[in-house]
């Protein structure tokens, strides 16, 4: 009896989180007659030119056109409904973004309003951001193509009907609980439609392939090949991906990979991190910005053994950010740490001359920089030779050292900006074979 109470009980937690199927989305809007409403009325401030009040008459199957049922609820196409466009903002923007507005090529700047039919691209390692006017906030990544079709409020409602087509790449976007229930907000491929109601989630499209995909992240939303067909109700945490052959496949996605010991302040040329290995996955990805709710994004980076290098990274507190990619081309699940960005990096070298050993440093940073070297006997922990301290200068030169085996590295002491900072080469080995020198700083 136990045995078949377990296996019951799988088969319950497996059916609880299969993706349930849903209805193709109507296309129609449901007003409920206020008090006061006159067919003439709706049809003069609502409705567009080419439907007059006799059709909402017909539709409504009422006789009198002046005096409406209170309470009685009106299903109106979409299409007949007049709107009023409510332009996006361009929040902010890094690296190389071209916009097209109205077809012309138009310099991006921070906070100029993007409407309809507006198409932004982004390079390598670059990044948009939009606004939407309800406050729904849009990430366009790097190698990305966007086209906004619809920045709609109907005016009958006040629901918004917003449209934002990825002709390849990338979008991430956090949206606004809907206010109205004939509210819209879809996300289009080439070959999918994505509709929410106030969620986190991510829409990809591949035109090599002609493959898409979408992970929630919060919330719920509907996936379907197009929005006249049946979709799937995807929730957290899960994806689904859809080829060209029309064939869809869900999965749960990929949990959030941990970070090996993430540093609280990195100092060197590049941003470095590593991932532990999560079973299941392919490859990882890593994003920087400088907010903790990613809006301001500076550099991202996919890595196929979880070690990151990012260069070329602002001073500042920041956040990385970093998920996980399985096979099936679906990003999972992302988590997210704090650091601080100082550049103090330091990096030596050495070079035997003829009458001994020259030491050079040189690095990235600003302030005062103040430079200490240190050469310790037979370990990286032995005796120490030589400690000088305080060096301005980038170069040392020691003469006459005794056959034996040295470790030797440099400590820079930066100050800028009143801060502090410290950092220190990697223990290097320095072997000498000459007995004939003898120690002398």
């Amino acid at each position: 009896m136990s045995i078949l109470l377990a296996v019951a009980a799988h088969a319950a937690a497996v059916a609880s989180v299969q993706p349930q199927t849903v209805p193709p989305q109507n296309d129609d809007i449901w007003y409920v007659i206020r008090r006061g409403d006159t067919l003439y009325g709706l049809s003069r401030s609502f409705l567009v030119p080419e439907r007059r009040w006799e059709a909402l008459l017909r539709l409504a199957a009422i006789r009198d056109p002046k005096r409406l049922p209170a309470g009685r609820k009106l299903r109106i196409p979409r299409a007949w409904l007049r709107f009023k466009v409510e332009p996006a903002r361009l929040a902010g923007y890094r690296g190389t973004v071209s916009l097209a507005i109205s077809g012309r090529a138009t310099a991006p700047s921070a906070g100029m309003a993007i409407g309809e039919g507006a198409e932004i691209a982004t390079a390598g390692n670059s990044f948009a951001t939009l606004m939407l006017a309800d406050r729904s906030q849009v990430v366009i990544p790097s190698q990305s193509r966007v086209r906004v079709r619809e920045l709609r409020r109907i005016l009958l409602t006040g629901a918004i009907d917003y449209r934002i087509d990825v002709e390849q790449g990338r979008l991430e976007t956090r949206v606004t609980p809907l206010e109205q229930p004939s509210g819209r907000y879809q996300i289009r491929t080439p070959i999918s439609m994505t509709a929410v109601r106030g969620t986190e989630f991510r829409v990809s499209f591949e035109d090599e392939h002609r493959a898409a995909a979408t992970e929630v992240l919060a919330g719920t939303v509907t996936f379907s090949p197009s929005e006249s067909e049946t979709g799937l109700r995807l929730e957290r945490s899960f994806g689904a991906t859809l080829d060209r052959e029309g064939g869809s496949r869900t999965e749960k996605l990929l949990a959030a990979p941990d970070l090996a010991d993430p540093p609280a302040v990195q100092t060197k040329d590049a941003v470095e991190f590593r991932v532990r290995k999560l079973e299941g996955s392919l490859r990882y990805r890593a994003v920087i910005a400088s907010d903790a709710g990613f809006i301001d994004n500076i550099a991202e980076q996919f890595s196929d053994d979880g070690a990151f290098a990012l260069a070329d990274i602002p001073n500042g507190n920041l956040f990385v950010r970093v998920s996980a990619i399985a096979p099936s081309g679906l990003e999972g699940m992302a988590q997210a740490y704090s650091f601080r960005r100082r550049l103090a990096s330091i990096r030596g070298s050495v070079e035997p001359q003829d009458d001994g050993y020259r030491f050079r440093w040189a690095g990235a940073g600003g302030g005062v920089r103040r430079y200490r070297f240190q050469l310790r006997r037979e370990t990286p922990q032995g005796a120490l030779v030589v400690d000088e301290v305080a060096l301005a200068r980038d170069a040392l030169t020691l003469r006459r050292l005794k056959a034996g085996v040295y470790y030797w590295r440099v400590g820079l002491a930066q100050l800028e900006d009143g801060e502090l900072t410290e950092s220190w080469t990697e223990p290097e080995k320095l072997t000498v074979t000459d007995p004939s020198r003898s120690p002398r700083g």
